[in-house]
């Protein structure tokens, strides 16, 4: 996406869902995805007339939560404004949101560009609103029509929206990825994006080098430059979606531009099946959504108390868990990526790491728990497509088995098929691993005779080594391995092996 004439400009604003039991303003349970439609409703939710918004505190917790995981100022009073636009999925005419005071202001979130360099994106708000409903459009026998589930209405909702500082498309994945994991870390939101539990929508728009500054969080122009208006996509229902819609667009805008064409500001959709992005509409500016302050909803005092009490849900997020297992473990970059990623996996990886300290240093031990986990594990949990957890996979079991594998009892392969025979037979594998030790212990004994049995049941292989072809060594390791159902050490072997055939 890089371009000698034209800089890039994105803010991202980010929709997510939050994990509460009831909706924003009502009583309503958020539990709507594949219920039946227009069964989880009130009148407050639907729009009726006279039904009255009540604050759902919890939602606002995790607004709070959230702003003092990105670095936000807290505001200490909470206003709500009507933000009023006339679309199907909206009942009440408007929306309840936030406006000129949002709860949290003025963060930041550091993301990793493509050199691995650390980058600071700004954060210019974090605000709760309410989710509209869920438009769905058919076609029947050429008639076109749409049905409205009002199941997603009033769900709470926080809206994180960035200042204009992002600077390529791989910056707004890695900022959307990062969003994602942090929401999670704190059980803010599930943010899955195949659910509508999470939105991202970038404001793009591609400026002449030289011809523009960005002061005071804005977007200047330089003496007589007019700015190129920005464009908003929707609709993008995946992180890698987000990279790939502001490369298309990126290169549309530069397309257009010197073509010599004039830009309009537009809201644009995203077609993930044609890879393209397709005008929707002429963009909206605030001025069109006739912003007021909602009625319905007194001001509420934040108290310095109430932040603090917040702040207790904090926990450590994934770049600060990223640099502490760098220090501590000495781990690489990429496996300390790898095993933050998913807060449940990185909880699992500490564990087993303190299960195997027990017997070993406590980086190697890290480093034997990420070869396992992001090596074999990974492997076998998208092959059976189960989850990484203490059901599937016990911990202490996994110890042993990194355990004997390090101590050299077990060989990689054999070692990997005892954890595949565990999950795909349901065998304990603590049983597997001990039954196959001491038949390994029984085995290497007699390791001796097991070899002396293999050279004489073996002649021709035998010879073809004696006379020059090394290459058969690997069959007469193969035919010990087999006598010692794989427990054997095929270099030890190999060793006892070529000293017996050239002695």
């Amino acid at each position: 996406m890089e371009n000698s004439k034209y800089d890039v400009i994105i803010g991202l604003e980010i929709h997510v869902q939050s994990n509460t039991k009831s909706k924003m303003f009502c009583s309503c349970p958020t539990h709507y995805f594949e219920q039946e439609p227009n069964t989880h409703v009130c009148p407050t939710c639907l729009g009726l007339p006279g039904a009255l918004p009540v604050p759902n505190k919890r939602a606002i917790e995790l607004c709070i939560l959230l702003g003092l995981a990105l670095h936000c100022d807290i505001d200490d009073e909470i206003h709500f404004d009507r933000k009023h636009y006339f679309y199907p999925d909206l009942p009440k005419g408007y929306q309840i949101s936030q406006y000129k005071r949002p709860i949290c202001s003025d963060g930041y979130l550091e993301i990793k560009d493509n050199d691995g360099k650390k980058y600071s994106v700004g954060i210019e708000r974090i605000h709760q609103e309410e989710d509209v409903a869920k438009l769905l459009h058919y076609n029947q026998n050429g008639t076109a029509y749409s049905l409205i589930d009002y199941n997603k209405s009033g769900v709470p909702l926080i809206e994180i929206v960035t200042k204009p500082e992002i600077r390529s498309a791989y910056q707004a994945r890695k900022f959307a990825e990062m969003v994602r994991q942090v929401v999670r870390y704190l059980n803010i939101s599930d943010a899955d994006m195949e659910k509508g539990q999470m939105r991202c929508e970038p404001n793009i728009s591609v400026q002449e080098k030289g011809k523009w500054k960005y002061l005071d969080g804005k977007i200047l122009p330089i003496g007589n430059y007019k700015l190129n208006p920005k464009t908003e996509i929707k609709n993008i229902g995946s992180i890698s979606a987000v990279e790939k819609s502001i490369e298309y667009e990126v290169k549309r805008m530069v397309d257009e531009l010197e073509k010599g064409k004039t830009l309009i500001q537009q809201t644009r959709g995203w077609n993930a099946d044609k890879g393209v992005t397709e005008f929707q509409r002429s963009k909206e500016t605030a001025d069109d959504y006739r912003y007021m302050p909602e009625p319905d909803i007194p001001i509420i005092d934040i108290s310095i108390d109430d932040v603090k009490r917040v702040s207790n849900e904090l926990v450590e997020l994934p770049n600060e868990k990223e640099e502490r297992y760098k220090k501590e473990y000495q781990l690489s970059d990429y496996d300390c990526s790898v095993l933050v990623a998913d807060k449940d996996i990185s909880i699992y990886f500490e564990e087993l790491v303190t299960l195997l300290s027990s017997s070993m240093p406590i980086q190697k031990a890290a480093k034997s728990a990420s070869n396992w986990i992001t090596g074999t594990v990974f492997a076998i949990s998208n092959d059976r497509k189960i989850k990484i957890n203490e059901k599937n996979i016990p911990k202490s079991s996994l110890a042993l088995l990194i355990t004997e594998f390090e101590k050299k009892t077990l060989t990689r392969n054999k070692a990997e098929s005892l954890l595949r025979e565990s999950i795909q037979n349901h065998k304990d594998l603590k049983e597997l691993i001990e039954k196959t030790v001491s038949e390994s212990n029984k085995a290497l004994s007699n390791i001796d005779s097991i070899i002396d049995e293999v050279i004489n049941s073996n002649s021709k292989a035998v010879n073809d080594y004696k006379s020059g072809k090394e290459a058969t060594i690997g069959f007469l390791i193969g035919q010990v391995m087999q006598k010692t159902k794989g427990s054997a050490d095929p270099n030890k072997v190999k060793s006892i092996l070529i000293k017996k055939l050239n002695g």
